[in-house]
């Protein structure tokens, strides 16, 4: 099926082009009013460009255009742009564009795909936090950004602009949408001038629904809380004099998610969950524990824009905070007591400052050159207050994790609690330089670097003893500052870390036509070292800096009197010491994060949009991509994993015991006995990369006249399968599988009014958004079903202005 969809597809778009060059070289083609061919300004290289002439691989979204594809959030951004690939872990979002991208997680994992708001930097908390409510545009920008863009956008960014209040009018609309499994969704958005130059929006969201499934706690039905995400924003702009303007923004995201911390356990490990029944991949869960996790995510911002003549001054501050506040994960996942985990406050706080001085008309050489320069400053630290971990003696204290846990537990027949803590603190300050030489209107030369240098420590890190001679705490114990049951086990201490990088970049661009460029870029960005922030029975230990160099050549085009645009690349990416994570309890810690020596990437990717009936059916409009990606670790020598066999830890810091001893049980010893070091896994996948993606979109306007408009969409999607461990074993492969979904719009101008029916995963189909491996087995979490449903949007600043 992907394959002849993308036949047709291609094959139409290649003999029409043909067949119609001609006919249309000198006529006028009628504009059209479908939302998909919008033109869209971004600020890739931090001024206002045509996307269509910055040398960066970028798609472009406004507005109208996301609510066309019927995207909500950041992670269906994947629907629409190949080669971008969202996956999940226990309630944090995994992003990878082009092969590069980071498993890790955590409050002390850096995301490889950097995300801003409104020019502000957002740091990966649990939850979703991703919904994005009324936006001006969004841009994805591929390939490492660490000149502009700084400290660990090595895969890429994704940058979000919300709209900007009116000076000089009213501006507003209240939206509904109703669907299966009771899910509503309300947004509101409300803007109006204030005073002579100075306007605020106001904007706030709320998203509930059931859940896709029940979770069976010890054997009883006890469906999932009502997941909900709700928010609220504002945005003050005043422009103060002609030359000076201030902008101020504030946003609150809170959420809950009842299955975030749930997994469906398919495929039990034979020794440490040995006798469990596998879970049928049915969206019903069977635990001991009801998981889930709430959390919220606060956002100050305020910019200063001044152009005082020769130069442009921008300075952009923003404070944050982030906390999940409670989760529990039962990490066996299931309904016997073997062992479990209760978090506390995992807070993420972060400061930054960034001046920005660009060049402007008035600069002198600005026919020739241009140019930004600028400072960047960061405050943060983010880990876990308090995290307990359970360990239920039924299961497990007198066997396999008993055994590893030595003299604490020697005594003990029912269970332990363990705790941990670490919180990590970061401080960098970056400089940066980036300018443009046009030789002539046709070729241009861009240079630039940045430079930084960055701090990190960790602190409060340390193993507690709750006394288990004082019976269980209650449930309050894990929610508060109590710690009289606890006994200090072991303080951890490590040294900072201190680290320099010079991130520079090439770029030059060949404009043959007007319509049309060549160009090619060579770069390279950084993600910053990290520490285990959580090893419960040994030092947190660092990782090494991450390093990605990236090469690309691409070519940007509009065809047909503009009403074809195609644009294409290929790159090769090679990066060093690759951060990977793992989640094992046997490795010392909960998370235990790693280098991979070297990863090669090297891949193609195209997108095009297309308006194939320019005259006579001005309304229709077609869009799509599709990327190949080669992606495999050349130098990984020393990798950890779970064996297949057995499902026990191999890696750094793996036990030395037999599988005799764990069990207490005298067995025969032979080679594959042992819990074994690491194993090479030079040659295999990069984790979490299909090679192949893409996404076709039909999208049909019409104008009906008197009776209102009236618009169409069909999409599809399709991505290959990927690998979700760094040994490729065949138990931990997401397949590749492929989505449709459809949409029907009503607009009624005069009363400004939308109605519009979708469905989303059209032939209800069954696919991964996750797949975990850990100590107890294979962890799944199936994307939603079918998902229908009606929504209604009315715009009332029709009858106010």
């Amino acid at each position: 099926m992907r394959k002849d969809v993308l036949a047709v597809a291609i094959a139409s778009l290649s003999f029409y082009a043909g067949g119609v060059l001609a006919q249309n070289a000198g006529g006028e083609t009628k504009k059209s009013s479908n939302r998909l061919l919008e033109e869209v300004v971004v600020t890739a290289q931090k001024r206002e460009e045509d996307s269509q002439d910055v040398p960066i691989s970028i798609q472009a979204f406004s507005g109208e255009k996301l609510d066309a594809f019927g995207i909500e959030d950041t992670a269906d951004l994947e629907k629409i742009t190949p080669g971008l690939s969202f996956t999940y872990t226990l309630g944090y979002t995994v992003v990878y564009l082009r092969g590069v991208g980071s498993d890790g997680f955590l409050p002390n994992a850096d995301p490889s795909i950097a995300t801003y708001i409104d020019g502000i930097n957002i740091p990966a908390t649990q939850g979703k936090q991703d919904a994005l409510g009324p936006v001006k545009r969004v841009e994805v920008l591929k390939g490492p950004q660490g000149t502009l863009f700084g400290r660990n956008a090595t895969g890429g960014a994704i940058s979000i602009v919300t709209e900007d209040p009116p000076l000089d009018e009213i501006v507003g609309s209240i939206q509904y949408a109703a669907g299966n499994y009771d899910s509503q969704e309300m947004q509101a958005y409300f803007a109006f001038p204030l005073w002579d130059g100075a306007g605020l929006a106001l904007a706030g969201f709320e998203d509930t629904h059931e859940n896709y499934g029940t979770n069976f706690v010890n054997g009883v039905e006890r469906p999932w809380r009502e997941d909900h995400s709700r928010g609220l924003r504002a945005k003050f702009k005043w422009d103060i004099v002609d030359s000076l303007s201030l902008t101020l923004i504030a946003s609150q995201i809170d959420q809950y998610n009842g299955a975030s911390l749930v997994q469906e356990n398919t495929r039990p490990t034979a020794i440490l969950n040995v006798g469990a029944t596998p879970d049928p991949l049915d969206r019903n869960t069977h635990t001991d524990q009801e998981g889930g996790n709430s959390s919220v995510n606060e956002l100050f911002g305020a910019t200063i824009e001044w152009r005082p003549g020769p130069v442009d001054v921008k300075f952009i501050y923003g404070d944050q905070f982030a906390n999940a506040d409670t989760g529990q994960y039962d990490y066996d996942s299931t309904d016997e007591p073997k062992v479990g985990f209760v978090v506390y406050n995992q807070p993420n706080e972060q400061k930054t400052y960034e001046l920005q001085v660009l060049s402007n008309a008035e600069t002198p050489f600005s026919d020739s050159f241009e140019w930004v320069a600028g400072l960047y400053h960061l405050e943060g630290e983010g880990g876990f207050d308090r995290l307990f971990l359970e360990i239920s003696a039924p299961g497990l204290v007198a066997s396999p994790l008993g055994n590893l846990l030595g003299g604490l537990v020697e005594q003990l027949t029912d269970y332990i609690f363990l705790e941990s803590s670490g919180i990590l603190a970061t401080e960098a300050t970056s400089a940066f330089f980036q300018g443009t030489y046009k030789f002539t209107d046709e070729l241009l030369l861009t240079l630039g670097a940045r430079y930084q240098e960055e701090t990190r420590g960790i602190s409060n890190t340390y193993l507690d003893l709750v006394n288990p001679l004082l019976g269980r705490p209650p449930q309050s114990y894990f929610e508060g500052n109590d710690y009289s049951r606890n006994i200090r086990i072991s303080n951890f201490s490590v040294p900072d870390i201190n680290d320099t990088t010079v991130s520079p970049k090439i770029a030059v661009q060949w404009f043959a036509t007007d319509n049309s460029q060549v160009y090619s870029s060579l770069q390279r960005a950084y993600k910053s070292p990290t520490y285990n922030i959580v090893n419960f029975f040994g030092n947190p230990d660092p990782t090494e800096r991450e390093e990605v160099t990236a090469f690309e050549i691409g070519f940007k085009s509009e065809w047909l009197d503009s009403t074809l645009r195609l644009n294409g690349a290929a790159y090769y990416t090679e990066t060093k010491e690759l951060v990977t994570a793992l989640l094992s309890l046997t490795s010392g810690g909960i998370v235990r994060f790693d280098n991979a020596g070297e990863a090669i990437t090297s891949g193609a990717e195209i997108d095009f949009q297309w308006q194939p009936m320019p005259n006579w059916n001005p309304g229709l409009a077609i869009t799509g991509g599709m990327s190949y990606i080669d992606a495999e670790y050349t130098d990984y020598k020393d990798g950890a994993g779970f064996d297949d066999d057995t499902g026990l830890y191999f890696g750094p810091n793996a036990p030395t015991d037999t599988v005799g001893d764990l069990l207490g049980i005298p067995l025969p010893i032979t080679s594959a006995d042992f819990l074994n070091g690491p194993r090479d896994f030079t040659g295999n996948r990069v984790v979490r990369t299909p090679r192949t993606s893409s996404s076709v979109s039909l999208n049909q306007f019409i104008e009906a006249g008197d009776i209102g408009n009236f618009e169409f969409g069909l999409d599809y999607s399709y991505k290959g399968e990927i690998f979700t461990t760094p040994q490729n074993s065949e138990f931990f492969i997401i397949p590749q599988y492929e989505i449709w979904s459809a949409r029907a719009s009503w607009f009624y101008d005069p009363w400004g009014i939308q109605l519009t029916g979708f469905v989303n995963n059209l032939k209800d189909k069954d696919y991964l958004t996750s797949r975990l491996a850990s100590d107890f087995g294979r962890g799944d979490t199936l994307a939603p079903p079918k998902l229908y449903g009606l929504k209604l949007k009315w715009n009332f600043d029709t009858f106010l202005n």
